[in-house]
This record gives structure tokens, sequence and C-alpha cells, in this order.
């Protein structure tokens, strides 16, 4: 997946979790980064819920830098750079 369409799928796993729609979403307050801020523990919960996926947790979250668990950008980041550790772990 290309950045913004992991940004995509953190949004629509936000609308599931807040039960809002995507236009109500996005007029959250934007972070640094120019998208949308998130608190810790809702960017905690969006990777331990991709990390299911994988059956493992996708990064330890005391390595990870805490501005990147402060926005969708951050943590769509910080997905996609795990993501192809864990398919490499996977395939050994």
């Amino acid at each position: 997946m290309t950045e913004p369409e992991m940004q995509q799928q953190v949004l629509e796993m936000l609308m599931c979790l807040r039960r809002q729609n995507m236009q109500d979403i996005a007029n959250g307050p934007a972070h640094a980064d120019g998208t949308l801020e998130i608190d810790s523990m809702t960017a905690v919960w969006v990777v331990s819920t991709v990390g299911r996926a994988f059956d493992r947790p996708l990064v330890r979250l005391s390595n990870v830098r805490r501005e990147s668990l402060r926005s969708v950008g951050g943590v769509a980041a910080l997905i996609r750079q795990a993501i192809p550790a864990q398919l490499m772990i996977g395939a050994a």
C-alpha cells in the first residue's frame, strides 16, 4: 500500500472505532504533519489491531517515537515500516 492508502485504511478503522462517518472523522484537529491528530491510546489500538492480522505485534511500542503515535500519518508510516519486516519473518 502507498502512504495515502495506508492513511485511508487507518481513517476507516477510526470510523468503525468511533462510529462516525468519514466527514466527521476528517473534521477533527490536524496534526503538524497535516494528517488527523489522534491520541496515543487510539494509535496503540490501531497498531495492535493491524498486528493481530499477522498473529504477532507489529512493533515494540516502547521503541517507537512518541511522535509516531500522535497522528494518522505517523501511525500509517509506522505500520508501513513494520509490515515488510513482518512479511520477512513470516517467510522464514
